[in-house]
């Protein structure tokens, strides 16, 4: 039994050995004369250098050869070795029998395609941008304006086939293909509705530092708010709770007809002043409540007290644009800025005095009037009474 397993090991090792004998002798065997692959003379080579020659001489053409991509204004060349090549030279030399002319099969190609193709892009590329408006809460201009930019989004897909079927053969220059949107608005129409649309200024003592503190701190937390159309500004919300706790100091409060020493005190100038900005600006005024004595700093029937969370000054976006609220303060001012689209309305408001109440106090009402147009309407907004004997607001 092991001199036969033996015997057919030989015969198996004998077998596998004439065969790659055949093998290269087959490689090693020369081509008859008259053989021409891709164009390359290749009689009386063997298969294996008549291979050689012709990878030779494609390269030899390959180097005299680029791929040019345009891309706006940028401009790419790819040479050799970032173009290479493939082919059947081998497999067209193993089958080749006599004298002829045998076509080769090259494909040319981009090392690295996929990322080639998104650097051009990227570079290309750009998102489309509208312009806008940059609200600044603090002081100097109250915007800053950036111009829109069109976008630019390339067609990847079609540039890497376009490379393929340049390197294809023709090694035509390749142009890259892009999609453009335009932004919706224009810069002229931002500024349009980030106009002034009314600024209204009250005064105090700035020696009054307590005071003074809790108008500023008011003011800071207000300044900055944009109301979208049909948005509701509330007083109570944006400043919040008045505690020491949250930064506010004990000066002077109107309470019930007296003049009282209360945390937050100042802060109702602050809501007077926006209040009344809210009314030239056309925005609608939907909850207000009078002081029960009239303040140094506004005419009688256009202030608005605010207390606690029972008492609030609300305003009302009733514009189809965005609405902006400054309120910057200096010394001895608060001022209130809105800013947003004209309606074209112009408004105005005026206290009318009535005959003095009972016990000695002041009775007023205060009229809004719109103009647009040169036609004007006045109407009633409010009618209070106040108790005698105020002092300082």
């Amino acid at each position: 039994m092991k001199g036969r397993l033996k015997k057919l090991f030989v015969i198996i090792l004998a077998s596998a050995f004439a065969a790659g004998a055949f093998i290269f002798c087959a490689l090693d065997a020369r081509l008859p004369a008259g053989v021409y692959m891709g164009g390359v003379d290749v009689g009386g080579l063997t298969r294996r250098h008549a291979a050689e020659a012709v990878r030779e001489d494609i390269l030899n053409n390959l180097k005299g050869k680029s791929l040019t991509v345009h891309s706006g204004g940028d401009v790419y060349v790819f040479r050799y070795p970032e173009i290479n090549f493939k082919d059947d030279a081998a497999k067209v030399a193993q089958k080749i029998t006599s004298a002829g002319k045998y076509a080769v099969n090259v494909r040319y190609y981009l090392n690295g395609l996929d990322g080639v193709v998104s650097g051009i892009c990227t570079a290309r590329s750009q998102v489309k941008r509208e312009p806008c408006a940059i609200f600044n809460p603090a002081g100097g201009a109250a915007f800053e304006y950036e111009s829109g930019k069109k976008g630019v989004y390339p067609d990847k897909a079609r540039l890497a086939a376009d490379i393929k079927n340049s390197l294809g053969g023709s090694f035509a220059d390749v142009y890259l293909h892009t999609r453009e949107f335009s932004p919706s608005g224009t810069l002229g129409e931002v500024m349009q509705s980030t106009v002034l649309l009314s600024s209204f200024t009250t005064y105090f003592d700035g020696s009054n530092a307590d005071r003074a503190h809790n108008i500023a701190l008011a003011a800071r937390r207000i300044s900055g708010c944009v109301l979208r159309p049909e948005g509701v500004f509330s007083f109570n919300e944006s400043v919040g709770a008045r505690t020491k706790e949250r930064g506010f100091k004990i000066a002077k409060v109107i309470m019930g007809g007296r003049y009282v020493y209360g945390i937050g005190g100042g802060v109702c100038q602050v809501s007077t002043t926006l209040y009344n900005a809210a009314l030239l600006a056309g925005l609608k005024v939907t909850e207000y409540h009078p002081h029960s004595l009239p303040v140094s700093y506004v005419s009688p029937s256009r202030d608005a007290m605010v207390s606690g969370t029972y008492c609030d000054l609300k305003c009302k976006n009733i514009s189809d644009c965005p609405v902006y609220i400054r309120v910057l303060t200096g010394n001895n001012y608060v001022r209130c800025e809105i800013y947003g689209k004209s309606s074209g309305y112009t408004y105005s408001l005026d206290t009318e005095y009535l005959e003095n109440a009972e016990n000695g106090g002041i009775r007023s009402r205060c009229f809004l009037t719109s103009i647009k147009d040169g036609e004007s309407v006045t109407s009633l907004l409010r009618t209070d009474s106040y108790l005698p004997d105020a002092r300082h607001g």
